[in-house]
């Protein structure tokens, strides 16, 4: 396979995870949670929240490899290793990481009604979600 088509195929994939998982991020952070957040029952809010995660988590968690992969690929590919690219890159992992902590540790950990972890779980959600909201534009730098 050619460089040109290796390099469609690479944008394709970052069109790909940020539509699935920036757009989930985006939906989620300025419609679903906001709705849900109306809910008097904090137990019935709870069930809510992890029955939508239950549903977006396999979503984004097949869109983020792609992404880092594609984006790597671009980024390496077409800036090689300015420092653009190494502040791109890093916001990518970053956020991805972040991802992980709260989708898989500090979220169901939070579900349980801890308060301190649901604090914690906020907080890097919240960083998570601006770097992730960042991404489509730092990203459009590679393109």
């Amino acid at each position: 396979m050619s460089q040109p088509d290796l390099l469609f195929l690479a944008r394709l994939g970052i069109v790909y995870g940020l539509v699935f998982w920036v757009g989930g991020i985006a939906h989620l952070a300025f419609a679903a949670i906001p709705q849900l957040a109306t809910l008097e029952n904090r137990i019935e809010r709870t069930r809510l929240m992890g029955g939508v995660m239950k549903r977006y988590n396999p979503i984004a968690w097949t869109a983020i490899p792609i992404l880092i992969t594609a984006t790597t690929y671009t980024a390496l590919h077409t800036s090689g290793t300015s420092s653009t690219t190494i502040l791109i890159l890093a916001t990518l992992y970053t956020a991805a990481l972040l991802d992980f902590l709260h989708s898989f540790i500090l979220g169901p950990r939070a579900a349980t009604g801890n308060t301190n972890t649901r604090t914690l779980a906020l907080a890097v959600a919240r960083v998570e979600t601006a770097l992730a909201l960042a991404l489509p534009l730092l990203i459009a730098v590679l393109l």
